[in-house]
């Protein structure tokens, strides 16, 4: 479990971590240097367990961030799968024995359906993301920027240990794996809910105006393409397509913080690509639709 500055939600998810009914796992706590009391309420929690998983808490210092922290746990797992969890979401009490069944067709990755809850824990009838990875398409899933809910995400150590640690700081760790196992053809998904998802309180939820949310969000794209460049240039040199592809998408991100941080740039180096035009229309029908469908 991932933590970082969670107080008011981390005692109810580390309970349902502790919580699971399934043989006895290793359970990591991890926390990345909290300014608030995530880290005493993880200890004193776990402090009163006394059921039958090995139980790891731990603290990073200084805050290394997402993927740093991400990184220095992968480091000292020792299961052979890592079931992921926030420090602000629930897993059901079944969900690593139903996760489980499926170790045994050794997916790299494996994920599930979830339900939405608000802030306070009370179920949101909410339309569920879209899920790239549940195309099969490895086309589509290399230009993706929704690839699973990671939330929901349990990853083989071949992951991590094949491919290396995430070496793009800013990247978002599930469009970094997901991409990864699809390469490999070998995801798997369990069409039930095994995660009450918690919104309105994760790192990409914070309070934020909308300019430093889109260059945010821009960043961090840009940082799983190059990821997933790195690993396809790596482990699958041939697949020039994809590598098209995803540098076709990167573009079109810096495209977008051009257009946001510096318009002169943007009409220099981007808005005569094709490319970028039918990205940016595209986009503007969206929020247009989006709009129609409020009102």
């Amino acid at each position: 479990m991932f933590t970082f500055n969670q107080a008011p939600y981390v005692r109810e998810a580390v309970l349902a971590a502790l919580g699971q009914d399934c043989e006895p796992i290793e359970i990591i706590l991890s926390d990345d240097c909290s300014s608030d009391d995530t880290f005493a309420i993880m200890q004193e929690t776990v402090a009163a367990y006394r059921g039958p998983h090995r139980v790891m808490v731990r603290q990073e210092r200084p805050n290394r961030g997402l993927i740093g922290h991400i990184n220095a746990v992968l480091g000292i797992a020792g299961g052979e799968y890592i079931v992921l969890a926030a420090g602000d979401d629930l897993s059901r009490t079944d969900r690593v024995a139903v996760l489980m069944q499926e170790m045994a067709a050794r997916p790299l990755l494996i994920h599930s359906g979830f339900d939405f809850m608000d802030e306070a824990g009370r179920p949101l009838a909410m339309k569920k993301p879209y899920e790239a990875l549940l195309t099969g398409d490895l086309m589509t899933i290399a230009a993706a920027r929704a690839l699973y809910v990671g939330a929901t995400g349990c990853w083989h150590r071949d992951l991590f240990e094949k491919y290396g640690l995430i070496e793009a700081a800013g990247a978002y760790e599930d469009l970094v794996m997901g991409y990864r196992a699809a390469l490999a053809g070998r995801v798997a998904y369990v069409n039930r809910s095994l995660v009450r998802y918690r919104i309105g309180t994760g790192i990409t939820t914070r309070p934020e105006d909308a300019r430093a949310k889109v260059l945010r969000t821009c960043r961090a794209t840009i940082a799983s393409f190059e990821q997933r460049l790195a690993d396809t240039r790596r482990f699958f040199p041939a697949r020039g397509d994809l590598i098209a592809r995803i540098e076709k998408e990167r573009l079109r991100e810096e495209a977008v913080i051009a257009w946001y941080s510096d318009r002169p740039a943007f009409l220099r180096r981007y808005a005569w690509r094709v490319s970028v035009q039918t990205y940016f229309v595209g986009a503007a029908l969206a929020r247009m639709r989006q709009r129609f469908a409020a009102d």
